[in-house]
């Protein structure tokens, strides 16, 4: 282990002190090493040696940098810029360096996609009914993927729950520390209290099988993960015969959709949804094209056919 090594560990250590999660940590510490080992390849030892001309190369690399024959993708190229930008922040910050050589650095720009597979009315019944209800992982099952297409939280955000972060009575779920570290709280619907009542009575206390306050336990009475929910939601999604790839976010993208056709309020999707910016929010207007096509067929001129008669 070198100086740069050590200072990369005192800089995770500061992160973690500095409440950022578990999984910030870990990628910060991955988008790290590729910087380190650039460092060493250049012959930079001490990192006060680092100047501008080092970053824009560094940034360079980044951009050129290929995996599996493609280019990094953007989200990829960013986290590894911004580790750099931040990583040189916590030196100056610390007295390890005079001046921050990454205090120009741009980030590249984001592609905003559209959600990808969005589901219709019909295809969300059919999931949610695809659990056998006569069983406590059924049970389980059900009031998972009805509180994400009522509520729209992420993935993470479930698994972390704990029973007393719903309140049945007032029909409310509180989201602690969510992406960002910010805590939010968000309506349930009746849908979804009723079968988080259902589980709590009937499931839940078959599941308990060891002490625990997280809301959602697998069979084995532990916390469940998100790529064990991923999975879940998947099985499902085939045992409906949906004939696409279904997800946790594919419910929250389908949430975000639905309520927009039913004309509910961006802003108030945005703060459901915890997004920071409306303009995150704002792609969901690409998604529902209903209203486009309506528009298109009374108004264009070639949306209506014509049948040629032909004199013979």
């Amino acid at each position: 282990m070198d100086k740069l090594d050590i200072l990369q560990l005192k800089y995770l250590e500061y992160l973690k002190t500095a409440n950022y999660s578990p999984r910030s940590v870990k990628l910060c510490g991955a988008y790290g090493k590729p910087f380190l080992d650039f460092l060493r390849e250049v012959g930079i030892t001490n990192i006060a040696g680092v100047d501008r001309r080092i970053i824009a190369d560094y940034q360079t690399r980044v951009y050129l940098t290929t995996y599996k024959g493609r280019p990094l993708a953007p989200s990829t190229q960013k986290g590894r810029l911004v580790y750099v930008r931040g990583f040189f922040k916590y030196l100056l910050k610390t007295g390890q360096i005079l001046y921050d050589p990454a205090n120009s650095l741009t980030m590249p720009k984001q592609p905003i996609g559209l959600p990808r597979n969005i589901l219709s009315k019909k295809e969300v019944g059919g999931l949610l009914a695809a659990p056998n209800l006569e069983t406590a992982t059924g049970i389980r099952d059900r009031t998972i993927m009805e509180v994400l297409y009522a509520t729209a939280i992420r993935a993470m955000e479930l698994c972390n729950l704990t029973i007393y972060d719903i309140n049945l009575n007032e029909g409310e779920l509180r989201v602690n520390k969510g992406k960002g570290g910010k805590d939010r709280v968000v309506p349930l619907g009746e849908v979804a209290v009723d079968y988080l009542e259902f589980y709590l009575k009937e499931s839940r206390p078959k599941l308990a099988l060891q002490k625990s306050d997280y809301l959602f336990l697998s069979q084995n009475g532990r916390k469940l993960d998100s790529s064990y929910l991923c999975y879940l939601v998947g099985l499902y999604a085939a045992k409906a015969r949906l004939g696409k790839k279904v997800t946790p976010h594919s419910l929250r993208h389908t949430c975000a959709t639905h309520l927009l056709k039913g004309k509910a309020d961006i802003r108030k999707i945005q703060e459901l949804l915890g997004h920071e910016s409306l303009h995150t929010t704002q792609r969901y207007t690409k998604v529902e094209i209903g209203d486009l096509k309506q528009v298109l067929r009374r108004c264009h001129p070639r949306e209506r056919r014509e049948i040629e008669t032909r004199e013979v």
